[in-house]
């Protein structure tokens, strides 16, 4: 499929094509990400287990400005590609893969010097401080390699190479899991094998993706050139809502595993990472349903196909209110049978408290979905203020409103249900900020000061 599509193929063709791939790749993601969360609870411990869940908020917080600016190219990409101005959409990719990968440096730098302090600061200590300790060391050397990853999966998409991008996340996800059968059961290691063999995976990953914008085999090739200052503050702004929701997620992530620790100690820390490890398949489906069809709202909106536009918005919110329903049944019904996979034998107190859990927390698949489609919307279409309020409202002020009320009132089970909670404040403001939204085709923004791309390959120009 080519991005020329987005603008004539069928919505129902177009959505199976853009989504199926998507959510295909980003399941076998969800499959890693359990597979890892039981090898680590299984064959390591609930103190290992806790501290990923620990370290994972910092590790989110390092990786939030390149995915900022990978979501608001991605978003401006679209746009251009839109309207037919594939030179500019070149010289955008370039300058912001490239400041990605710098970026991403300076803070994987910074978060293997400053690894003790975070960790201390969380309140951790022991063998799950220590293990922490380790698990962020390794990421940090290869947070440069990890963000290109996933920021490379936004442009595969957004030049119709969803195929593609499938591949590589199915490739990235079996070699994970292959390098934690051989690291962590085999060869016995400790979590920082666990990390590892996420980094190694994501690497290879990054370098696989690369390689077809490099070949100039897609609509995007690295290129020389410029962007306008203009154009820059755009991309930052349409990105805002991406990096604040990380920010905001991962401090709101922070707040609740210190609570946790005081009130359940490592056990309560574990339960919830057990939940968000089964969360993950449903949660990132849904997700990845909504990113993979982010560039065809915006392909559409940038060549003034509104009402195109917003056929397929319908249909992604249908979608996944669907999807989400189907989650919370599975959560409360069928999740108990995975939570032995993460649990050594005999551990009744994980295994109960960690069940309490999951069916409070599956309640916010009632409501979860209506912020994630409507934020992603606002993305699409260039309206940053709005979808950093609807995100920012929903995975921060509203569930730090509801804690500080559920917490002195219920205890742990104010923990587990917060996600519900805040989830209905959420979507009743989110579907209030979009009513008041009207859309108009985007002018081009004029030319200030320049960002400069020097990155390019000597080629033969393609006839």
């Amino acid at each position: 499929m080519n991005e020329q599509e987005f603008a004539s193929a069928p919505i129902g063709s177009l959505f199976v094509r853009c989504t199926v791939p998507a959510m295909v790749g980003m399941g076998f993601s969800s499959i890693y990400s359990i597979t890892d969360g039981i090898f680590v609870g299984h064959f390591i411990g609930q103190e290992a287990l806790a501290a990923v869940n620990l370290v994972m908020p910092i590790i989110m917080i390092i990786t939030a400005l390149a995915d900022m600016m990978a979501t608001g190219s991605s978003v401006r990409i679209s746009i251009l590609l839109g309207r037919d101005d594939h030179s500019e959409a070149c010289r955008v990719f370039t300058v912001c893969l490239g400041l990605i990968a710098s970026v991403s440096t300076v803070f994987g730098l910074a978060g293997f010097l400053l690894t003790r302090p975070l960790i201390g600061l969380m309140g951790a200590d022991g063998l799950t401080a220590d293990y922490a300790v380790e698990y962020l060391r390794m990421f940090s050397l290869f947070m440069p390699l990890c963000c290109i990853y996933y920021s490379t999966d936004n442009y595969l998409r957004v030049c119709g190479r969803v195929n593609l991008s499938m591949t590589i996340n199915i490739f990235s996800s079996l070699l994970n899991i292959a390098l934690d059968v051989l690291l962590i059961v085999v060869l016995h290691q400790g979590l920082w094998a666990a990390a590892l063999a996420s980094c190694l995976s994501m690497s290879l990953g990054a370098v696989w993706s690369l390689m077809p914008f490099i070949r100039r085999k897609l609509p995007l090739v690295f290129t020389r050139g410029t962007i306008s200052l203009r154009q820059m503050q755009r991309i930052l702004i349409n990105g805002s809502s991406e990096f604040f929701v990380s920010i905001a997620g991962s401090l709101m992530a922070v707040v609740m595993n210190v609570v946790l620790l005081r009130l359940g100690g490592a056990t309560a820390v574990a339960a919830i990472a057990i939940v968000e490890y089964v969360d993950s398949l449903m949660g990132m489906v849904i997700h990845s349903m909504v990113d993979a069809l982010q560039p065809t709202v915006s392909y559409c909106f940038g060549a003034g196909l509104l009402q195109r536009m917003k056929r397929i918005q319908r249909t992604v919110m249908a979608s996944s209110a669907v999807l989400s329903l189907l989650a919370m049944l599975f959560l409360l019904f069928g999740g108990r049978f995975l939570l032995p996979l993460f649990i050594k034998d005999g551990d009744a107190a994980l295994y109960n408290m960690s069940l309490r859990a999951m069916q409070l927390f599956a309640l916010s698949y009632l409501v979860s979905w209506i912020e994630r489609t409507l934020s992603g919307y606002m993305t699409a279409v260039e309206r940053p203020w709005h979808s950093l309020a609807i995100s920012l409202l929903s995975t921060f002020l509203f569930p730090l409103m509801c804690m500080a009320i559920l917490v002195p009132l219920w205890g742990l089970d104010g923990v587990w249900l917060l996600s519900f909670v805040a989830g209905v404040f959420g979507a009743i403001a989110s579907i209030l900020i979009v009513r008041r939204v009207r859309l108009e085709t985007p002018v081009p923004p004029q030319p200030t000061m320049l960002f400069h791309s020097t990155i390019s390959f000597n080629y033969r120009r393609r006839k």
